[in-house]
């Protein structure tokens, strides 16, 4: 599940999440994926717990603090 929410720039980002080392359930990341600019490089974060735990967040948690975990994410490399 994916969701979409706007940044104080005005940037459209969708946020969903990823699976863990070699793809399993546990350490997640939420990914920060722009859609007003493509071309930028996608951000994450990783989250304790399992992925659903972290889908669950990414459905739930309010804009204002998607925002401050999209501040806080780094370059996927």
């Amino acid at each position: 599940m994916s969701r979409t929410f706007t940044d104080e720039s005005l940037l459209t980002w969708e946020a969903y999440t990823s699976g863990g080392k070699f793809g399993l359930a546990t350490q997640p990341s939420i990914v920060f994926h722009c859609l007003t600019e493509p071309q930028r490089r996608a951000r994450y974060v990783t989250r304790g717990g399992d992925e659903a735990d972290a889908e669950q967040t990414v459905a739930e948690m309010p804009d204002d603090q998607l925002r401050e975990m999209l501040r806080q994410s780094e370059e996927v490399h």
